[in-house]
């Protein structure tokens, strides 16, 4: 009775088994492996990580980084609990795992094969066996031979070992930031506040970026708030000046947009206008008025043509007795803390065409005036006003284009 019982508990295990399993990169430089729950609402709230082990609740401030599993090794691990212990079956694993890249999967079947048959010439020679004077060659001097090493329990390209360590190495600088950003968020207004003092307008390192934007999503003191974004503003690369774009349309707190446009604009380029424009097709119009805002502060009268093109766009309307409303993030209340995760990465810049492909819901798009969009016009062409006419908009952008082009002369006999 008590053996059913132990086996009755080992497939529950196996059955609660996470659909993926991923790396949990700790602050302590620990790692757990499981499926991490997706972020909850509250970004304080604790994370859980779910393994075979069990369920375990970590604070989100010990948590540095993420590495989420492939989708091919979710499906390896159903493919290999449904293999049996053959010589078809585990050559199967061996081709599909080839076939999706899977070759650290593929060399363990190959080696699950060799204990059934130890010459099997295929999977000798996949695992860099080769036969000399009648013995196979150990699969170590052959991988040193290629130029492989082993490093971190894979055998790896010297390319791949030294792209690894530069990893690492950002990583450790990350965490080194985080936990220096902490202390003096934690230490402010205590004895220990001088102890940690931090001069953030001579802030330049990019590998400060993750823990400046942690402190950003925590803090509920709008002075704080502006030092955060304008400190992001001033890190070399462009990693943060991309994030201070985004959250320029996405967050839903006007206050917190204009933080991070007055910081854009510190770096203010023609190329921005390629940026923002992919904003203007999203089926969002909340989004798309917000883009054309940021559009029309930077001034280049070049982004008069997208915005053009988006001063109707069509949209969902909301029905509240449907259960089945298009989510849209620019609906959502504004909050006093900056929200830094933004909309659902499944829904950033679609457009109309691609919601309505999947969507459930019984209203389709209509088309509406974008009001943003035409003020951002009127701003970039000195208060002209063609309403909502694309086309007139369009051509009054042509013509100063042709007004501003030098009409060269050539004389006769020259």
């Amino acid at each position: 009775m008590r053996f059913i019982w132990l086996l009755a508990a080992f497939c529950w295990i196996l059955a609660i088994q996470p659909a993926r399993s991923d790396t949990v990169i700790l602050a302590s430089g620990g790692k757990l492996q499981g499926s991490l729950e997706d972020s909850p609402g509250d970004p304080d709230a604790p994370r859980r990580v779910v393994s075979p082990q069990g369920m375990i609740e970590i604070a989100p401030d010990l948590i540095i980084d993420v590495e989420r599993e492939p989708p091919a090794l979710t499906e390896y691990r159903d493919r290999a609990r449904q293999a049996g212990m053959t010589l078809v079956d585990q050559w199967e694993l061996v081709k599909w795992c080839r076939l999706n890249g899977l070759y650290d999967e593929s060399h363990y079947h190959c080696e699950q094969i060799l204990k059934l048959d130890p010459d099997h010439a295929a999977a000798r020679n996949m695992l860099g066996y080769q036969l000399r004077g009648g013995e196979w060659m150990q699969r170590d001097d052959y991988m040193h031979s290629r130029g492989f090493v082993h490093f971190d329990g894979r055998w790896r390209t010297h390319q791949q070992v030294q792209l690894l360590e530069e990893r690492r190495l950002i990583r450790a600088g990350q965490v080194q930031w985080w936990l220096k950003l902490k202390r003096w968020r934690e230490s402010l207004g205590t004895p220990r506040q001088e102890d940690n003092e931090i001069n953030f307008e001579l802030i330049r390192d990019p590998l400060a970026m993750v823990g400046l934007i942690r402190l950003l999503g925590r803090e509920d003191n709008i002075k704080l708030q502006r030092t955060y974004v304008e400190t992001l503003g001033n890190l070399d690369g462009q990693a943060a000046l991309g994030f201070l774009m985004d959250n320029s349309v996405y967050q839903n707190n006007p206050e917190h947009r204009e933080m991070c446009l007055i910081a854009v604009l510190k770096h203010r380029h023609p190329q921005m206008i390629e940026y923002y424009a992919r904003f203007l097709t999203w089926y969002d119009r909340g989004m798309v008025n917000r883009a054309g805002e940021c559009l029309g502060a930077l001034e280049y009268p070049s982004a008069v043509i997208p915005l053009a093109s988006a001063l109707q766009t069509r949209d969902f309307p909301t029905n509240e007795s449907s259960g089945n409303n298009i989510y849209h993030y620019s609906h959502f209340p504004a909050t006093r803390r900056f929200d830094i995760n933004g909309p659902l990465p499944t829904y950033r810049k679609k457009t109309v065409e691609e919601i309505m492909e999947n969507s459930q819901s019984d209203l389709g798009p209509v088309w509406d005036n974008n009001v943003g969009v035409y003020e951002a016009l009127r701003n970039l062409t000195d208060r002209s006003d063609f309403g909502f006419n694309a086309a007139a908009w369009k051509g009054w952008y042509t013509q100063q284009q042709v007004m501003a082009t030098p009409v060269i002369q050539g004389r006769r006999g020259n």
